[in-house]
């Protein structure tokens, strides 16, 4: 009943289920990657799961409870600021495109070297590259690799991350939305620049989610460029085949699956069971191996708090496979987000934490759809989409004051008012 309930929610708070929006697509990834990866755990049809653990069925059934509780929640939370507060979204119109200023292509223009330059300085601070590794070495090597390019790269990762992840991402949905406004060459071009550096950044360490991601990103994008939001089923089938055959060509590339067989089971584990695995050791670590955490795991900004934040994900990780930090490995095992409320506040703490987010979306949605339609805020629009829906495989901690999305709204208010007079939209 949870996906019927949750359709009957989304419209009652003004969502479609087709329309690119940010309750509708993050409530869509909740319910694919927690909802609907619990069904091959429980039935033992991923046999790499089964081998690491997962093979108590009742433990799997209260995963998959908790994960329905947690996405009727999140919509709940959705629909009493909008219906209880009144702030509801302003409809979306492509009609209603305004074209990019001079000084607001200047500052992109700016933002791209940067970007650039932040790319080039990470480099120089790395001995290899995991994508240069997978091609030459094999994937084994290039685990380590990888892990030394992340997790454990010595210095504030973040940083780097900001410019050459986001910002460069953000800036690759303005340009795409511009060239298809225009349909000009040198708008052609400019894309390409910016699609050629985002996508080396989203496989430089071997990981094949954000160049996915980075394709559903243009596709919504174009969407809302070109048809109000409104997303054709025909569209999105082509979009699913065309994900799944390009992430199974870099399992066969990068991670050494032998056979297309074997790569397309792979994307399957991967998408489906991959992200909400981790929750069932989560089940068995809290409070069993660890006391609940009671907000030790939310971060401290500056060292304002008075704790040092748990780092939890790795922790679960470590006890999940020790040898990882004989082979010098730091690896994560994140889950959605209402993981994280359970190993702090327990099971009270999923339903609560889950409206809050609701509560937060709806608010951010609400203030993002007043501003006026143009690359610019269609970028930022699905940049913040493609954030947020991480609450579907990650913590909320992260989301509650991140650096990213402060970061990223003082670049939108920038560019917005380097056009001009901010305009806000009217729902009339």
């Amino acid at each position: 009943m949870t996906p019927i309930f949750s359709v009957f929610l989304l419209r009652f708070s003004g969502e479609k289920i087709n329309e690119v929006g940010i309750i509708s697509f993050v409530s869509l990834c909740l319910f694919v990657f927690s909802i609907v990866g619990t069904a091959p755990l429980f039935y033992y049809i991923d046999q790499y799961r089964y081998d690491i653990g997962v093979q108590d069925q009742f433990l799997i059934l209260k995963v998959l409870f908790y994960s329905c509780c947690n996405l009727v929640f999140f919509i709940l939370g959705a629909v009493f600021l909008r219906r209880a507060c009144g702030l509801k979204p302003v409809p979306f119109r492509s009609s209603d495109m305004a074209e990019l200023k001079g000084f607001q292509i200047l500052i992109l223009i700016f933002l791209f070297v940067l970007c650039v330059w932040v790319l080039f300085n990470y480099l120089s601070r790395i001995e290899k590259v995991a994508l240069f590794v997978a091609i030459n070495e094999g994937p084994e090597a290039a685990m380590k690799v990888r892990s030394d390019m992340g997790n454990n790269f010595s210095g504030r990762y973040h940083w780097y991350e900001l410019a050459m992840n986001n910002i460069a991402l953000f800036l690759t949905f303005v340009g795409f939305s511009s060239w298809v406004v225009k349909k000009t060459a040198f708008s052609f071009f400019v894309f390409l620049v910016l699609f050629i550096y985002s996508a080396f950044v989203s496989l430089m360490a071997v990981e094949k989610a954000p160049f996915a991601w980075m394709l559903v990103g243009l596709f919504m994008v174009y969407f809302l460029s070109k048809r109000d939001g409104r997303v054709k089923v025909s569209g999105a089938i082509f979009l699913v085949s065309l994900v799944v055959i390009l992430v199974s060509i870099f399992y066969v590339l990068f991670m050494g699956t032998g056979s297309a067989g074997s790569a397309l089971w792979s994307v399957f584990s991967r998408t489906f069971a991959g992200s909400i695995s981790p929750a069932y050791f989560y089940l068995e670590f809290f409070p069993e191996q660890t006391d609940y955490l009671f907000g030790a795991t939310l971060p401290n900004p500056g060292g304002i708090l008075p704790h040092v934040p748990y780092l939890f994900t790795i922790e679960v990780m470590n006890w999940v496979f020790p040898w990882h930090l004989e082979k010098g490995v730091v690896g994560t095992a994140p889950t959605v987000f209402w993981g994280e409320a359970y190993a702090n506040f327990g099971e009270p703490g999923i339903p609560v934490v889950a409206f809050c987010m609701g509560l937060l979306l709806a608010a951010y949605s609400y203030l993002i759809s007043k501003l006026e339609v143009s690359p610019i805020t269609i970028g930022f629009l699905v940049w913040f989409i493609l954030t947020f829906k991480n609450l579907s495989v990650t913590g909320f901690g992260d989301y509650l004051y991140s650096v990213n999305v402060f970061v990223m709204f003082s670049v939108l208010f920038l560019l917005l008012f380097s056009g001009g007079r901010l305009k806000i939209r009217s729902s009339i």
